[in-house]
């Protein structure tokens, strides 16, 4: 009986451990989403640079097939080209200072993590000017580097907003 007991208290101690790292890798998850909207109302590359990894970092995104449609009807297909176009997370800041105030907003969050690789599912709406100009999801990878989580790839879905509005939250919670 007492080498059951010492054995069932290992256990728990293991288990108690396991799941206080699970919580707070994923609240080092949720700290790095917060900053990347952060960084982008203010604009603050350094701090935004620094949630990605060193080397190639994938940023890419597709309009929705129906935005591409509108686009298609709308511009021909001479003007509104390819539904898919790829970046860079610098060219993304930069490209935030043609606005005198921008703000990408996240909800609908999923974080799914090991404790060494995670993937973010979230809702997003990219805000200029003080108005909602697409959304759609976002998907970020991330790999956790010498104790650090960095970000190794964003990919999105696009739907712009003067053709389709994005739905309520609770429309959008099916996961």
């Amino acid at each position: 009986m007492g080498r059951f007991k010492l054995i069932s208290v290992l256990l728990l101690i293991v288990i108690q451990f396991y799941g206080q790292q699970k919580t707070d890798d994923k609240n080092k998850i949720k700290t790095i989403i917060d900053v990347y909207s952060k960084s982008v109302i203010e604009r603050d590359s350094i701090s935004f640079y620094s949630l990605f990894n060193d080397g190639n970092v994938v940023w890419c995104a597709a309009y929705r097939d129906r935005t591409q449609a509108k686009e298609l009807e709308i511009k021909g297909k001479q003007k509104a080209g390819s539904n898919y176009f790829s970046g860079s997370y610098k060219g993304f800041m930069r490209g935030l200072f043609k606005y005198q105030a921008t703000e990408d907003k996240f909800d609908n969050i999923t974080i799914i993590e090991d404790g060494t690789v995670a993937s973010v599912i979230m809702d997003y709406s990219f805000w200029a000017n003080g108005k909602m100009t697409n959304w759609g999801g976002k998907y970020l990878n991330l790999i956790k580097k010498d104790g650090n989580w960095k970000i190794t790839s964003v990919i999105y879905s696009l739907e712009l907003i003067q053709y389709f509005k994005q739905p309520e939250l609770k429309e959008r919670q099916i996961r």
